[in-house]
């Protein structure tokens, strides 16, 4: 999906936006503290194998200084990555002590392309992942700042918009190598928005997708099957009913439930998990269940057309995969997707990178903060940088004024400020006008005129109420 687009799935089902006034009164600290969650833990579909002689022969025990904890096992590869290499002396000192057992789950692990070694030394994909702000979100938070006439630090409301899938988007972009090529292809489902690595399972992914959006299902009753069955088929894994394996409907009905639900296994080793039941009383229930048969419609082009003539199973699948798979694929080289649906992609590598570029946002939003400067600078919005090198966004623009030249009123506040930059209000006001809080109409000879140097950007109001002149204001 290029930038600008949207999947079928979300333009049905938009991400409302709960409110426009956002509550920017954060303290700094927030954005500095560990995140309590990995959004994009658990979705990673290919999990290490756990090795059960190491447990058995108790290895996997935690170390003495990770008891209290929850420190990772010793010997688990992910904390201990030297000398693991193929052929290593330390990875042929191991392999004599997992035995046998271990060595035939690794190598039917490897051949599958599933096991926890293989995947370590897979390299990350050649894309770079960028974390972009929600435009509405965006232009409600610029309307708040103004409102406030206060300066937020800005790595602060990256961390903001962050924190929420909602509130961005993720753009997802192939390298290039030298001369402007791209570094390698990928492939979207338009009706799921799922990224893929080939464009055969990008196909297998929109015909699945395209049997539920472009077709409806209708049950139908039909005769019970004809016939005498002394048996019938039963999944072990799910307790699934199928026909009896002599039934000509049993090799379909097989398929179709290792599509749907045991992909994951070849359809030999599914087949195994497929046992012969003699029971009259399930074989009346599988009976019962035959005589409700769904049949697909297409769905009409248009919201006043008719839907297409019933088809079965077969025939639909078949239209989904040869007519309208193929249109709903794109060969993209960068994508932009929604926050949410990057917590949803399956496929495991993009999971991968995916989390990683989050980690590294979560410890200084740096591609949030970009996207932000530019967002806010083309809204009218003030950048400046503090003394300490903190950046700050406001809707006033900070302007020096020399004190020598002003009242003494404004002279006496920026000169208080000047020496004690991050005062409250308050604090201001008994620096200058000891004891005065109790009458409103000297505390308004002092307010006003700190309210005109706010307003004219003498003097920065920042977001926690605290006070300071802006950089190079002579006094």
């Amino acid at each position: 999906m290029s930038d600008g687009e949207k999947t079928a799935a979300e333009t049905k089902n938009p991400q409302p936006i709960e409110s426009l006034v956002l509550d920017l009164n954060f303290v700094p600290a927030w954005a500095r503290q560990a995140p309590t969650a990995d959004p994009y833990a658990g979705r990673d579909l290919q999990e290490r194998p756990r090795d059960s002689s190491r447990r058995e022969s108790g290895r996997d025990r935690p170390r003495r200084d990770d008891r209290r904890g929850s420190g990772a096992p010793r010997g688990d590869k992910r904390n201990d990555r030297r000398g693991r290499g193929p052929g290593s002396p330390r990875d042929r000192h191991d392999s004599n002590r997992r035995g046998p057992r271990r060595d035939a789950d690794l190598r039917r692990g490897q051949a599958a392309g599933r096991s926890g070694p293989q995947r370590d030394r897979e390299p990350f994909l050649p894309v770079q992942v960028s974390f972009l702000p929600d435009h509405d979100r965006l232009v409600a938070m610029a309307a708040d700042i103004r409102t406030s006439q206060h300066a937020f630090p800005l790595p602060e409301l990256a961390h903001l918009f962050l924190s929420r899938p909602e509130w961005h988007a993720v753009k997802i972009e192939a390298n290039k190598r030298s001369g402007g090529v791209y570094a390698f292809d990928f492939y979207q489902c338009k009706l799921t928005g799922q990224l893929y690595l080939s464009r055969e399972a990008a196909l297998e992914a929109a015909a699945d997708a395209a049997l539920t959006e472009c077709f409806l299902a209708e049950s139908e009753q039909q005769d019970a099957p004809a016939g005498n069955f002394v048996c019938v088929g039963r999944c072990r894994l799910s307790g699934e009913l199928l026909p009896p394996p002599n039934h000509h409907a049993h090799k379909e009905a097989l398929r179709e439930l290792h599509r749907s639900r045991f992909s994951h296994l070849t359809l030999d080793d599914y087949s195994r998990e497929i046992e012969t039941v003699r029971d009259s009383e399930l074989i009346e229930q599988w009976k019962e269940r035959w005589r409700t048969k769904t049949v697909y419609r297409r769905k009409p082009e248009t919201e006043d057309g008719e839907p297409g003539e019933p088809i079965d199973l077969a025939t639909a699948r078949q239209i989904s995969a040869e007519t309208i798979a193929p249109s709903q694929v794109a060969k993209v080289h960068r994508v932009v997707i929604s926050g949410q649906r990057s917590r949803e992609l399956q496929e495991p590598r993009f999971t991968r990178v995916l989390r990683a570029a989050w980690s590294r946002e979560q410890r200084f939003p740096i591609t949030l903060v970009r996207a932000l400067r530019g967002a806010f600078k083309r809204m009218g919005m003030h950048l400046f940088e503090t003394k300490e090198g903190a950046v700050f966004v406001t809707a006033i623009k900070p302007h020096p004024v020399d004190a020598g030249r002003v009242i003494e009123v404004i002279r006496e506040i920026l000169v208080w400020l000047k020496d004690h930059p991050g005062c409250s209000r308050s604090e201001l006001i008994e620096g200058i006008r000891p004891g005065i809080t109790e009458d409103p109409v000297k505390l308004g000879e002092v307010l006003q005129p700190l309210t005109w140097l706010v307003d004219k950007g003498h003097v920065i109001e920042f977001h926690n109420g605290t006070l300071a002149v802006p950089k190079d204001t002579p006094t």
